[in-house]
């Protein structure tokens, strides 16, 4: 009876700690994708700007 609660246990535990990394990733995943998407709208803002200031001098 002692080893079969044992073992229930040291599952639970692995599994809290797999879902934990799971979360982890999941949340580094949502926020790259946030974070890139500002920055790559914003370099593009910084494309336009740049690229209308060189058609001027033309």
């Amino acid at each position: 009876m002692i080893p079969l609660a044992v073992g229930a246990i040291a599952i639970g535990l692995m599994t809290a700690e797999i879902m934990t990394y799971a979360a982890t990733a999941g949340a580094g995943h949502a926020l790259g994708r946030k974070y890139g998407r500002i920055i790559c709208h914003k370099l593009d803002q910084v494309e336009t700007v740049l690229k209308s200031s060189i058609d001027k001098f033309k």
